[in-house]
């Protein structure tokens, strides 16, 4: 365990270097003197330079957990359910305060309209702890700041569908329709990266740091909906990994940490791994058009490529735009 024990501390020479840079004396300085397009490029550039380097220390990490040097973890179910139907969804401040927000509440009325045959389970930082037993280390790790509420959700979706199976359900994922039962029978499902996506240089300007399409690129897949069977091991492996991440780590050296491993586990340790493929750039395609003037024509070209659509937070609603006919379809 000793191998691993803070492993992920130290940045790459740029990001520490930038990160040095935006405080003072040197922000300053930084801001005023070096243009903009510079510093917009730096900071493209070491945010290349930190992914591959997270990568190659996720390949130690891996290489300690598949040599049986870390921790065994069996989360137990403090619930019991007849069936594995289930939609969880997470919101940690509560739902009173996702009531106030648009976005969630737009996301969840579609859940509630198409979730079909299955129960919705929506826990907060408190109620969860009625479904995972999580050993003592995580709460701990969670009063440290760099262990946002985002990473901590990234351990609960792998932990709940690794315990009871179901449907993980990001609280800004809208559906326009029930999921395809396709998608729904199977053991293990996240929509990824397909060589086959349409107009990949627009997506590579639209988001860089999380669509690409070259050999290095390793954030490959979205975790914001997950199909998992209980105890099914590819999702078993990813709890053990993250158990064994928060037990003896104590900095997050990026935002896709997760997809980062996710994709070094797949490349080097289950490349046999086979599960159902479809392209992440369609779940977005609603996305890019939110804040814009509805078109019937085009609402209709996203539905059919699909009905799952990972939204942004909706801040302004402007009239006539897509953002206001989503909001009076799911009053």
């Amino acid at each position: 365990m000793h191998q691993v024990e803070n492993l992920f501390a130290q940045d790459e020479e740029q990001t520490i270097r930038l990160k040095r840079l935006k405080k003072q004396p040197w922000r300053t300085f930084y801001s005023t003197f070096i243009p903009k397009e510079k510093r917009k490029l730096e900071q493209y550039q070491a945010n290349i330079l930190q992914k591959k380097h997270v990568a190659q220390l996720w390949n130690i990490f891996l290489d300690q957990y598949f040599s049986g040097k870390l921790e065994s973890f069996q989360l137990k179910a403090k619930k019991q359910f007849s069936d594995q139907k289930i939609i969880w969804q997470y919101w940690g401040q509560g739902f009173a305060a996702a009531q106030q927000n648009d976005t969630v509440n737009l996301c969840f009325a579609s859940i509630d309209r198409f979730k079909g045959d299955y129960q919705v389970i929506r826990l907060d930082e408190e109620s969860v702890k009625e479904y995972l037993d999580f050993p003592d280390f995580v709460w701990e790790k969670k009063k440290n700041p760099e262990f946002k509420p985002a990473f901590f959700a990234d351990l609960i979706r792998l932990a709940l569908l690794d315990v009871y199976g179901g449907v993980w359900v990001d609280a800004t994922i809208l559906l326009t329709a029930p999921i395809d039962s396709v998608i729904l029978q199977q053991d293990f499902f996240m929509f990824q990266r397909m060589d086959s996506a349409q107009n990949k240089e627009f997506w590579t300007a639209f988001n860089a740091d999380y669509f690409g399409w070259n050999d290095e690129h390793v954030v490959n897949v979205l975790n914001s909906f997950i199909v998992g069977k209980k105890d099914n091991q590819l999702m078993h492996i990813c709890v053990e990994i993250m158990l064994n991440y928060w037990k003896t780590q104590s900095h997050i050296p990026h935002y896709f940490f997760f997809q980062i491993m996710f994709n070094q586990l797949l490349e080097k340790y289950l490349n046999e791994t086979d599960f159902l493929k479809l392209d992440d750039t369609l779940v977005h395609l609603l996305q890019i058009v939110q804040n814009e003037k509805l078109d019937q024509k085009k609402y209709d070209e996203i539905l059919n490529n699909t009905m799952i659509h990972k939204l942004n937070y909706i801040k302004d609603i402007i009239p006539n735009s897509f953002n206001a006919y989503l909001l009076s379809q799911y009053k």
